[in-house]
């Protein structure tokens, strides 16, 4: 039984996983998103990281992880390219090749935090990001998570009722 569940619980990590993808590389290819995704270089990338840091983790922990440029790790190819993440292992953040911008940096501070798993707590503190450091607006934000399935906050499902497409289907 323990066993069941632990498994349902990885598919259903795998699954909000897949729909935060799906979500962040769509939703932010619109055009007025792209100062999120400008690439920037490390270096201030590391100041936003900071600042960001020093006013998110009072209660989480004192030293910044190390923001760097790196390769990622492997994730799939596409059109014969291999493609790799960004990631965070709560000590270092890599930015992968052509995701050294604020969107993935911010992405890779919500792990940083202490949000492993791209659950509904997860997608809280995301948005929080979003919006105070990329200027997002939080009802556009919302609604768009709806489309894609996003797992999200039982209070931002009430928040603003929307007719969901198939976006989100894996």
């Amino acid at each position: 039984m323990e066993h069941e569940r632990h498994m349902l619980k990885h598919h259903r990590e795998m699954i909000n996983t897949r729909r935060l993808y799906k979500f962040e590389e769509e939703f932010f290819s619109q055009r007025k998103y792209s100062p999120l995704t400008k690439q920037l270089p490390i270096s201030i990338i590391k100041t936003i990281g900071k600042m960001v840091w020093d006013s998110e983790s009072p209660y989480v922990r004192k030293v910044i992880p190390e923001i760097r440029f790196g390769p990622g790790v492997y994730h799939t190819q596409s059109r014969g390219k291999n493609l790799y993440y960004s990631w965070c292992d709560g000590k270092v953040i890599e930015l992968a090749p052509y995701q050294c911008d604020l969107l993935t940096l911010l992405h890779e501070m919500v792990h940083a935090l202490g949000y492993s798993y791209h659950d509904s707590k997860f997608v809280e503190k995301y948005v929080d990001l979003l919006k105070r450091y990329g200027g997002v607006n939080k009802k556009e934000l919302i609604i768009g998570m709806q489309e894609y399935k996003v797992a999200l906050p039982n209070k931002y499902k009430r928040l603003y009722v929307h007719d969901t497409t198939s976006k989100g289907r894996v």
